[in-house]
């Protein structure tokens, strides 16, 4: 059996695409809602989870770095990573999306309708 590890994330944007790497990787931060109704109180409840977007495909990191700014309604598809570093002396572990298709939905003026 063939496994597949395949996240599709749509949300809004935190910050405009963070540049490392001299522009060749690209970082950012995607807002996703969950909204439920409480059992108990019948209150409608909503909370943000915040995921950071990976790019590491250079021309799609140059596009998100020129192309996408704070606020934006985005698509994104990739997979899931988990990676740790050493800072300090502690080790911190960290989940991202490795990005492979990056969409903006968000229309600027001159876009293609």
């Amino acid at each position: 059996m063939r496994s597949t590890n395949l996240v599709i994330i749509r949300g809004y944007t935190g910050a405009e695409a963070k540049s490392f790497d001299n522009g060749k990787v690209a970082k950012i931060s995607v807002a996703t809602n969950r909204v439920w109704t409480d059992r108990k109180s019948g209150e409608k409840k909503e909370v943000a989870d915040w995921v950071t977007l990976t790019i590491l495909n250079e021309k799609t990191a140059k596009w998100a770095i020129e192309n996408v700014k704070k606020g934006d309604a985005i698509y994104a598809e990739g997979r899931v990573a988990d990676n740790s570093y050493e800072k300090n002396g502690k080790t911190h572990y960290s989940t991202d999306i490795i990005v492979s298709v990056l969409d903006r939905l968000t229309p600027r003026a001159g876009d293609d309708e």
